[in-house]
C-alpha cells in the first residue's frame, strides 16, 4: 500500500476511535510493540493503527477495530488489464487510428442526423399545407374529408417518428464521441505502462 494511503487509514483509525463515545466502565484492550496486551481506559495514539477491542464493564467485546494491516488485506487486489484494454491494445496500433476511427463514426452519425432533419423539414411542410387545406374546408363551412384527416394524422405521426430518430441519433452522437475520448485516454495510458516496461 503506498505510505499516503497507509496514512489516510491511519487518520481515520485515529478520527473513529476519537468518534467513539468513552463510557468510564468501557476498557480498551490493546497490543504493544512486544505482543504485551494492555488494558487501559484509552489507546495511546501511536498503537491505533495495530487494532483494539472495547471491552464492556462485563469483560465483554462490544468492538473490534481492525489494524491497518488486516484492512490492507481484506481491500481487494487491484484490477488488471480489462476486456476493453486488450480490444484498445489489439484494435489500434496508434492514437491516430483511435482518432481516424472516431471521425469516421462521428461523420456517419451526422449524416443520419442531417437525413432525420432534412425528412422531418419536409414533412412540416407537407404538414401545413395539409392544414391548410383542412382550413380551407372550414372556412366554407364544409366538414373535413375523411382522407384529409387521415394524411394529416399520418404525417403528425411521421414527424414524431423521425423527430424521435433525430433525438436518439444526436444523443448516440454525443455519447459515441465520449466514448473515444475515454478510449483515446486510457489508450494513452496503457502505451505509457508498456514503453515504461521495455
Amino acid at each position: 500500500m503506498p505510505c499516503r494511503r497507509r496514512s489516510v487509514v491511519f487518520a481515520c483509525l485515529c478520527l473513529f476511535s476519537a468518534a467513539v463515545p468513552s463510557h468510564a466502565a468501557d476498557l480498551y484492550r490493546w497490543q504493544d510493540d512486544q505482543g504485551n496486551v494492555h488494558y487501559t481506559d484509552r489507546v495511546p495514539p501511536e498503537y491505533v493503527k495495530h487494532g483494539y477491542r472495547v471491552i464492556s464493564e462485563h469483560g465483554i467485546t462490544i468492538q473490534t477495530i481492525k489494524s491497518v494491516d488486516e484492512i490492507e488485506a481484506a481491500a481487494p487486489p487491484p484490477a488488471g488489464p480489462t476486456m476493453n484494454d486488450r480490444r484498445l491494445l489489439m484494435t489500434y496500433g496508434n492514437e491516430a487510428e483511435i482518432l481516424a476511427a472516431r471521425e469516421r463514426k462521428l461523420d456517419d452519425l451526422q449524416a443520419l442526423i442531417e437525413l432525420n432533419r432534412e425528412t422531418v423539414s419536409l414533412l412540416e411542410i407537407q404538414f401545413r399545407q395539409l392544414a391548410k387545406e383542412a382550413g380551407d374546408y372550414e372556412k366554407q363551412g364544409q366538414p373535413i374529408p375523411e382522407p384529409l384527416l387521415n394524411r394529416i394524422a399520418a404525417t403528425r405521426k411521421k414527424i414524431n417518428k423521425y423527430q424521435a430518430r433525430l433525438e436518439q441519433h444526436t444523443a448516440k452522437l454525443e455519447q459515441t464521441a465520449a466514448e473515444f475520448d475515454d478510449d483515446l485516454q486510457r489508450y494513452r495510458e496503457l502505451r505509457s505502462v508498456i514503453e515504461k516496461a521495455e
